[in-house]
């Protein structure tokens, strides 16, 4: 018991997790106080078509800051010592954090806790960036409050 959930792997995905919000917050702070008001502005103007497209830019930021998050898993990984290959690093942070679990690769014994936090972790993030894309479909379609 004491090797799967040891306090290594705990504080090793507790912090990266914390530094992976903290990029969340940035892009879902980048998207809604900067591109929101865009939008608000082109719909009111009666320019839906540039509303979409921002509308669409935000998701593309939103999917770039959860690709570096991806990242960051990946180069903890490295950098921790729990796995040498970059490439393997970032194929298993891609698949842990979208919760997908198509990387076969399994983490050195003792290390079973940390993709547990890393699936938490993009968890916590999608449905971040879901509450944010639904914020501004409200503001791309007023008349469907």
């Amino acid at each position: 018991m004491e090797e799967v959930f040891n306090l290594r792997a705990l504080i090793f995905g507790s912090m990266t997790m914390l530094v992976c919000l903290i990029v969340q917050a940035s892009g879902a702070h980048i998207v809604t106080l900067k591109l929101k008001p865009i939008i608000g502005r082109y719909e009111n103007a009666h320019q839906h078509y540039l509303a979409q497209l921002v509308f669409l830019a935000s998701a593309l930021i939103l999917l770039a800051f959860h690709l570096l998050q991806i990242y960051i898993w990946g180069m903890a990984l490295v950098w921790s010592g729990a796995e040498s290959n970059p490439h393997r690093a970032m194929v298993f942070a891609g698949s842990t954090y979208t919760t997908v679990g198509f990387a076969n690769d399994q983490l050195p014994f003792g290390w079973q806790l940390a993709p547990i936090i890393m699936a938490t972790s993009g968890l916590f993030s999608f449905g971040w960036s879901t509450s944010v894309m639904f914020l501004l479909a409200q503001t791309l379609y007023p008349s469907q409050r």
